[in-house]
């Protein structure tokens, strides 16, 4: 699968590329000299300035928003270059504190100084105090970070339908559009409490920690074995159990659905590179199925944190 994947993102890349090579092959310009377009841009927006928020530290958002109303595009290049890379440094260090590392503070102290360097050099000291400000950075979080205050973390009882409707608040539908998929979101919910009921009716009362929460841990009612009852099926437990893995696919086939139409809406980031998120978009829209477009996700993951 991961390589019919790699031919077809190779596929989009490359076709994408010629396109541009042939126009231009045959354009009145094409005897002057000059420099091909960099294929590493084809991606970007049609300006680095357009970019919101493409950082995952709320802080180097704000820097960046001060930035593009201040530098030149080649130098924001530059700069955008740099912010991605210590914006990866600084998402590492998060997660060392949180293991309870970096005790004495000395990788904080020597991020603290990089990014003071990055701003001297691009003649943006002067908002080194706003940058370190938790309450004037907070404005600045992802696009595709959900808000404690603004999202009802309870609102379904399937913990992997919340957290997909968090997603779904922050990508930018209207608010028709959002009712409309709150709306198909509840039929999942109506479907996962189908299955615990009729998971309850074939197993018996199922160990709470596994309800409420449709993952891959559902895929070990698929095994049950005829062992399991060497009666005659008096009851139809046969026909339940089939019954059974049959609402179990169609709640997979549903979930992928969903993912696909919270992943359109005009704000939402799956990933944060812009190329990368080009190179989403355009999967999107093509007619891949669930589990070739998540196949590609990881693949383009792999790509973007290389």
């Amino acid at each position: 699968m991961f390589n019919i994947i790699n031919l077809l993102c190779f596929s989009i890349i490359l076709g994408i590329s010629n396109h541009v090579y042939c126009h231009n092959k045959y354009a009145k310009e094409a005897n002057v000299k000059e420099e091909l377009p960099d294929t590493e841009t084809d991606f970007r927006p049609i300006s680095l300035k357009h970019l919101d928020r493409p950082f995952r530290m709320a802080k180097l958002n704000l820097l960046w928003s001060k930035a593009v109303l201040r530098l030149s595009e080649p130098k924001l290049k530059m700069l955008f270059g740099e912010l991605k890379l210590h914006d990866k440094e600084e998402i590492t260090w998060k997660h060392l504190r949180a293991e309870g590392k970096d005790k004495d503070g000395m990788k904080e102290a020597e991020l603290r100084k990089k990014l003071m360097t990055i701003m001297e050099n691009y003649n943006l000291l002067d908002q080194a105090d706003s940058v370190h400000d938790p309450n004037k950075a907070r404005p600045f979080k992802p696009l595709n970070e959900a808000s404690d205050k603004h999202i009802n973390k309870s609102l379904f009882k399937d913990k992997k339908l919340n957290k997909l409707w968090e997603k779904a608040e922050t990508a930018g539908f209207t608010q028709e559009e959002l009712l409309a998929l709150k709306e198909e979101f509840g039929h999942h919910q109506d479907k996962v409490d189908q299955y615990y009921a009729l998971l309850h009716d074939v197993k018996g009362n199922p160990d709470n920690t596994e309800t409420n929460s449709v993952d891959d841990s559902l895929d070990k009612y698929n095994e049950i074995e005829l062992k399991e009852d060497p009666q005659p099926d008096k009851n139809g437990y046969l026909d339940k159990v089939n019954m059974l893995r049959d609402k179990h696919k169609e709640i997979r086939d549903h979930y992928d659905h969903l993912q696909i139409l919270a992943a359109k809406g005009p704000a939402s980031k799956e990933f944060v590179e812009p190329k990368v998120q080009g190179l989403w978009k355009i999967a999107l829209e093509s007619n891949f199925t669930p589990a070739e477009l998540e196949s590609l996700k990881v693949e383009l993951r792999h790509y973007e944190n290389r």
